[in-house]
């Protein structure tokens, strides 16, 4: 299995910036984020689906497919609002963050959707890589492989190369901000 995701400066910061170099072994949650219920073309979606075979396959850079059974549920309180996540078995562990923005205030407790674990959904989510986590957190279930590409997107107004998208071996133990990093690892999964 292959997964390509985005890497924040703040994730890479939390490892000490290092870590991160072709052939290094690397373990990293998987996260696509918000996400839509109902296909919408343009963004992270997903929906519903009968049982199938999980999967997560690469479409383009860090966006993906997927395909999988929600295996845990966890809801948290922060602040005044309650935030709903899934981890979703997609042949690796995905994590979805789950807001119905037609969900009742007073019904904040209750998971959006009427989703359950058990059920399966498919979408599309441009994925990121979190290599840091709480303690406590009930949702941390890390893919563990070897890095095989990392690219970094120039954003640097002055610089020659802006939004070029070049491949590098390793990144240097230094905040690599405003520039955007995608690292692809590769596990013995099929």
């Amino acid at each position: 299995m292959q997964a390509t995701f985005a890497l924040a400066d703040e994730q890479f910061a939390a490892n000490d910036y290092s870590g991160v170099m072709i052939g290094l072994p690397l373990a990293v949650q998987l996260h696509a984020g918000p996400l839509l219920y109902g296909r919408d073309e343009g963004n992270n979606w997903m929906v519903r689906c009968a049982a199938a075979t999980p999967l997560l396959k690469p479409i383009c850079l860090e966006r993906a497919a997927f395909c999988g059974r929600i295996s845990r549920l966890s809801g948290q309180t922060v602040g005044d609002q309650v935030l709903h996540q899934a981890l979703l078995d997609c042949g690796a562990a995905l994590r979805l963050d789950l807001f119905d923005p037609e969900q009742e205030t007073d019904q904040a407790e209750a998971v959006p959707f009427r989703l359950a674990e058990g059920d399966w959904l498919l979408g599309v989510a441009d994925l990121r890589g979190y290599l840091a986590f709480e303690p406590d957190d009930r949702l941390w279930q890390p893919l563990s492989g070897h890095i095989s590409d990392i690219h970094r997107l120039l954003w640097q107004p002055a610089h020659p190369d802006f939004a070029a998208l070049r491949w590098v071996d390793s990144l240097p133990a230094q905040s690599f901000a405003p520039d955007q990093v995608f690292v692809t690892i590769k596990t013995d999964k099929t």
